[in-house]
């Protein structure tokens, strides 16, 4: 509910409503012995972008909240964060972020001592696919497949990592979920426009005076 006041928006390019792909996914029928799958975009591939890179160098405890954020809203056991192959420097400062959060009690069983609250996250690498950035794609190589696009329907909110409800999302959406979690749908509606709510990053590089991430 907060994420559709919120009206957030997928950060990943598609721009597709948040609060909509979460509840397809809760909603999917869940077969005996499956579980709901919540996956983190890091492919971040499209030249001059580099905006994801950074958030999880600087920011991965609100990227990780928000995924934790989204497995609670949909009841999800298991999270990946997909992270690029030319990213693997990145690899160690994660993974000892996972290792404190678990010790913190925010991830693993019963998170914050909440009964049924059990979710974990695990990091899968990527190999340098530009294509592996559409979402069926990593979903396959996730998978441990090559990474090649799935014919669609069925969509992953429904069939997804070994036929999962699962969502993919974008490391940008999961850092705005977990800030709407903290301050509500309305503080981050209030941003933005009307059509397009919220704060939007955007990498500037090349020949210009000022790049960076604005």
């Amino acid at each position: 509910a907060e994420l559709r006041a919120a009206k957030l928006r997928g950060r990943g390019g598609a721009g597709f409503p948040t609060a909509t792909k979460w509840s397809a996914c809760r909603n999917a029928p869940l077969a005996p012995g499956k579980s709901r799958i919540v996956v983190c975009n890091a492919d971040e591939g499209e030249p001059g972008t580099f905006k994801d890179r950074v958030l999880l160098a600087s920011h991965a405890d609100l990227v990780f909240e928000g995924m934790t954020v989204a497995a609670h809203a949909l009841g999800a056991t298991r999270g990946f964060l997909y992270l690029r192959g030319e990213y693997r420097h990145l690899l160690d400062a994660l993974q000892a972020t996972l290792e404190r959060r678990r010790a913190a009690g925010l991830l693993g069983r019963s998170i914050l001592g909440v009964a049924g609250a059990d979710f974990d996250i695990e990091i899968h690498l990527g190999a340098g696919a530009y294509v592996c950035g559409e979402e069926s794609a990593l979903i396959e190589s996730l998978e441990g497949k090559r990474g090649t696009p799935r014919n669609r329907p069925p969509f992953p909110v429904t069939n997804g990592y070994l036929d999962q409800p699962t969502v993919v999302d974008n490391v940008e959406t999961f850092a705005c979920a977990a800030l709407i979690a903290q301050r509500g749908g309305a503080w981050f509606a209030g941003h933005g426009t009307a059509q397009s709510t919220g704060s939007k990053l955007l990498s500037v590089s090349g020949d210009v005076a000022r790049p960076g991430i604005y």
